[in-house]
């Protein structure tokens, strides 16, 4: 009996480990099932809904509704607690490319920056003079343009045409000091003047290169356009054209060269006002307009405008061998209404009477290919070589006369001295 006892209870005791080892085997089995199911569903779940509960990123600028922001470096987002452990979704998108400058320079400034940085350096100029009637008797005239400050010590640049026939000059600065100027040199041929104020500190602006210019590259326009009250006018436009020579200019009757011709407006009033880069920089000098055109504007390239000026703060003038020619630059148009033998070079469009080049016998519609040996493709060029040399030099010219046999001649000019000067 006690036998049997002792086996019931440890029959017993082995069913129970068995039924427990069971139950422990049917919920390991519930717990994988569980987690398959939980699995599955969560990846088919929509990523907009992941990490439902509170949310924190690892870097400044996910917006308060855990959206990503558009330009977010990287941004994290986390699940709560009780949620199954998600992947980490990082957002990554290229911020703005900032316009990079010319090699060596900083990148382009935005029209209001620009603005912001130069108008400090850009003066209006009011001028007196005395003037005549049409009756012949003399009376007061007054004119306006504009300048910019290229030394702190008070130089001035500006148009020749706006302070030519001055008694007084007078420069107002953009902070609204008043300054009396005086002229320190002039350049008709190049319409350049260099003035000076009795003032220290003024801030000066920067002179960039002309000879950078690209076809096509935004400019921005400065000056006091119809004297309007306010401050100056800013206008923007492209470079439309370089090397551009025109001739008859406004009431002056001469021809300037190595021109920049622009749509940015240029107004009277604008005459003298820097023509600027997007870095800036001054690549050229406003002079005119082109009256009944509209959008058309010029400015004197500034590689060319920097030794006049240079010689005008030295000397207080340019004294340049005189040819006495009104030079154009030929174009494919030009040559097709000529019926010109070339394609590129310098026509004769006016001869001053007497001057070397009519004593030496060159004609209307000549068509200057050198000096000396130095090629002239575009009235800039010609400018330029003529730069070279003084009065009483002598030059061989080489040349060719249309409707002959377009073989070049040659013939020997001795310089002489502008009339103005």
């Amino acid at each position: 009996m006690n036998g049997c006892t002792w086996r019931a209870r440890r029959l017993t005791r082995l069913l129970c480990r068995l039924v427990a080892a069971a139950t422990l085997l049917a919920v390991l089995a519930a717990c994988q099932a569980i987690d398959g199911r939980s699995g599955a569903s969560f990846a088919s779940e929509p990523v907009s809904q992941l990490g439902a509960g509170p949310k924190a990123t690892d870097r400044v600028g996910a917006t308060s509704s855990g959206r990503l922001p558009a330009n977010a470096e990287a941004l994290r987002i986390l699940p709560d607690r009780n949620s199954a452990p998600a992947p980490n979704l990082v957002a990554v998108s290229s911020p703005p490319a900032a316009t990079s400058g010319r090699s060596g320079e900083s990148p382009q400034l935005s029209v209001p920056e620009l603005v912001r940085i130069v108008r400090p350096s850009v003066v209006h100029i009011a001028t007196e003079s005395v003037g005549r009637d049409n009756s012949g008797r003399t009376m007061p005239a007054g004119g306006v343009g504009t300048g910019f400050v290229i030394d702190a010590e008070g130089l001035i640049v500006t148009n020749n045409h706006v302070v030519a026939h001055a008694q007084q000059i007078v420069v107002t600065t953009d902070a609204g000091a008043l300054y009396d100027a005086t002229v320190v040199g002039r350049d008709p041929q190049t319409d350049l003047a260099v003035l000076r104020v009795d003032a220290t500190g003024l801030p000066p602006i920067v002179l960039g290169r002309s000879a950078d210019l690209q076809i096509g590259e935004s400019v921005v326009a400065i000056g006091h356009a119809l004297d309007l009250p306010g401050g100056p006018t800013v206008t923007v436009g492209v470079v439309s054209a370089v090397d551009r020579a025109i001739t008859n200019v406004g009431s002056q009757r001469l021809t300037l060269s190595d021109l920049i011709q622009t749509d940015a407006s240029i107004n009277p009033g604008n005459s003298g006002g820097p023509l600027l880069n997007l870095y800036g920089k001054v690549i050229g000098v406003n002079s005119a307009g082109a009256g009944s055109a509209s959008g058309i504007g010029f400015a004197i390239a500034m590689d060319g405008a920097r030794l006049v000026i240079d010689e005008l703060i030295e000397s207080g003038q340019v004294v340049r061998g005189f040819l006495g020619i009104g030079p154009a630059t030929i174009t494919r148009s030009l040559a097709r209404h000529f019926d010109l033998p070339v394609s590129e070079g310098i026509i004769v469009v006016q001869l001053t009477a007497g001057s070397p080049a009519d004593q030496a016998g060159l004609r209307m519609r000549d068509i200057l290919v050198a000096i000396n040996d130095d090629a002239v493709p575009d009235a800039g060029a010609l400018s330029r070589v003529l730069a070279q040399y003084g009065p009483g030099d002598e030059v061989v010219v080489r040349y060719i006369r249309p409707g002959g046999d377009d073989q070049p001649q040659e013939t020997r000019i001795r310089l002489g001295r502008r009339p103005d000067q």
